[in-house]
């Protein structure tokens, strides 16, 4: 789906709100490639490594029981 996107004099961009609903984040990434401006969503997750042995798992708006296990299970399955 293409939209036009207006530049305000602040260097401001609105997003669509279909588009600001279906990713449910207020977080984005902007990355240059050769073919233009390319804007991703950046989910809530964020996953960083402690020390070589260990690894930490950061959920800064929360996270449900069964989605953690999940993350957990599939972060042990990737360390084994």
């Amino acid at each position: 789906m293409i939209k036009l996107l207006k530049l305000f004099g602040t260097g401001q961009i609105t997003l669509p709100k279909q588009w600001r609903n279906k990713f449910k984040t207020t977080h984005f990434i902007a990355e240059e490639t050769p073919r233009g401006l390319l804007i991703k969503p950046l989910t809530e997750v964020q996953y960083y490594e402690i020390d070589e042995d260990n690894f930490g798992i950061n959920f800064p708006t929360g996270i449900a029981a069964e989605e953690l296990y999940k993350k957990l299970k599939q972060a042990n399955e990737e360390i084994s």
